[in-house]
């Protein structure tokens, strides 16, 4: 690797399923995707079947099989790509002066072959795959995911899968966030009115939502369980809240920094551009008042008029990287998964039922 480059191979770090399914396979991620829809056809509509069960999926395990675990598929495969051009954006504004540049893309990659990120990815997959596993043991043999022990595995472990890539995104969007605000404290990011023409700041915007988008897709599993089924409500009500906390932190994780740093740049200019203005000023008094003629100050009046527009060009530029458009996408998205719920209870309210 050159000191100013990275690869996709550098964001995988050490996943060892990436590095088998991605790098060495290279699967694109349609084909992720399509891993799960499939499984779940086979899983749900095929064996059981030749089990000889009724089919009977129910509404959330529907919404699983054909796009939550599809979903996570796809991302996984996905996100690298997205981190990749992300960070070639920012780099572009590096300080190519910064001894401490070249380091920096080394610090990077090493922070993403740090193991604790799939670790976590198993973790979180196991528990998906526990919990599923735990209920079917008890109830083996009554339903077609408990039908015998190879249904039992077969299903568990494609949900092993799909709650691994989706720990595992989760923490690359986590290690993505910290190393973008690390390097937005040495990145000279411009100024701007609108903070969508520029590519960095879009490319920056994309990740974010990309992100908070997988997350309202994963979270039609809560959205429409109450559609469905009657859940538990203080584990339901715990999730629910887990997830308004995280998807919106989850945006704003990565775009903080360079919120701070595009205002301190802006702030910086201000003052520059406030002093010399005085300065001007100062110089223009003392002639007015030693009698010295227009023409002798006019040059000082026009630099004064010159720095007064300049002044207000700065103040008028944005110290966030992105609209306020973008805000109303994400509040949208955010909300998106428990729209019908909403729709439901507020019909119920007006019916009064």
């Amino acid at each position: 690797m050159s000191a100013k480059e990275l690869t996709l191979k550098d964001i995988h770090g050490s996943d060892p399923i990436a590095g088998l399914i991605l790098n060495r396979l290279q699967i694109r991620p349609i084909y992720m995707a399509l891993f799960f829809v499939l499984s779940g056809v086979i899983y749900a509509g095929v064996l059981p079947r030749f089990w000889r069960y009724p089919l009977e999926i129910d509404g959330v395990n529907l919404i699983n099989i054909l796009l939550v675990f599809p979903a996570a598929g796809y991302f996984y495969a996905r996100q690298p790509h997205s981190i990749l051009r992300t960070y070639n954006s920012v780099i572009r504004y590096m300080r190519e002066e910064d001894a401490d540049y070249p380091l920096r893309l080394d610090e990077i990659v090493q922070f993403h072959a740090r193991k604790i990120w799939w670790i976590v990815g198993i973790l979180f997959g196991l528990l998906g795959a526990g919990l599923g596993i735990s209920y079917s043991i008890q109830h083996f043999g009554e339903f077609w995911y408990s039908a015998n022990w190879f249904q039992i595995l077969f299903v568990h472990v494609v949900r092993f899968l799909a709650f691994y890539f989706i720990g595992v995104s989760t923490c690359r969007h986590i290690a993505t966030s910290i190393e973008l605000n690390t390097l937005f404290e040495h990145a000279e990011l411009p100024l701007t009115l609108d903070a969508n023409r520029l590519e960095v700041f879009r490319s920056i915007r994309n990740f974010a939502l990309e992100f908070v988008g997988v997350a309202a897709i994963v979270a039609l599993n809560l959205g429409l369980q109450p559609l469905f089924i009657d859940p538990p409500i203080l584990e339901y009500s715990i999730y629910v809240t887990l997830y308004f906390i995280v998807a919106p932190a989850s945006f704003f994780l990565p775009l903080w920094e360079a919120q701070k740093r595009m205002s301190k740049i802006k702030n910086v200019m201000l003052n520059k551009l406030h002093y010399e203005y005085q300065e001007e000023s100062q110089r223009l008094y003392r002639k007015i008042g030693n009698g010295a003629l227009p023409a002798e100050y006019v040059k000082e009046a026009e630099t004064m008029e010159r720095l007064e527009k300049t002044i207000h060009s700065v103040s008028r530029a944005r110290d966030w990287p992105f609209q306020i458009t973008t805000f109303y996408r994400l509040l949208l998205t955010v909300v998106s998964p428990f729209i019908l719920i909403l729709l439901e209870i507020g019909v119920n309210l007006l019916l009064g039922t």
